[in-house]
């Protein structure tokens, strides 16, 4: 027995003698890379002449989803001229879902300080739907239109309004995987 407690004794002193047991191996790594979003503005949005009726109070015009982009005009104003929804081209990778956010409002200026609100949503998701999603096709493209509505409250002053003119905005979109 003291040949074998020895033996032990010896044996566990080389495995401590040698040091810290030490082991290799290898860990994995994954990268997806997928095509970057692009979003082209393709038509602006096109309200056309609207000529208010101060007396009335607040009243709304909006782009008609079901017309095809035509104006949804009240009976006190008079609304003429071209009129046309917005249309968005989308590019990215393909046969791949997307999230789509409107941002809630866009600024139209006269260029001269006057400012007026306008709601964008899309066609045809339905009224006042500010976020969407869609499939990019095989080729990776998608396009949607978008429609609006502007409230005025009947005290505007005349004038050509867009978001390019300066104090006015566009809407935003937001679009990703």
């Amino acid at each position: 027995m003291n040949t074998l407690f020895k033996s032990s004794t010896f044996a566990l002193s080389i495995f401590f003698a040698s040091g810290v047991m030490a082991a290799t191996g290898s860990g994995h790594a994954q990268a997806e890379l997928s095509n970057p979003l692009t979003i082209t503005n393709s038509a602006n949005i096109n309200f056309g002449t609207i000529a208010i009726d101060p007396g009335t109070g607040p009243q709304t015009v909006g782009l008609n989803r079901f017309s095809g982009g035509l104006v949804s005009c009240p009976a006190t104003y008079v609304c003429s001229g071209t009129t046309h929804y917005g249309q968005i081209a989308l590019t990215g990778a393909p046969n791949t879902g997307v999230n789509i956010n409107l941002g809630a409002t866009g600024i139209l200026s006269d260029g001269s300080g006057h400012l007026i609100t306008f709601e964008p949503y899309f066609i045809p998701a339905g009224s006042h739907e500010h976020t969407s999603s869609l499939i990019l096709d095989a080729s990776g493209l998608a396009s949607f239109n978008v429609i609006g509505e502007i409230t005025f409250s009947g005290a505007e002053t005349a004038g050509t309004y867009s978001s390019a003119n300066s104090g006015g905005s566009g809407y935003t979109i937001t679009v990703n995987y």
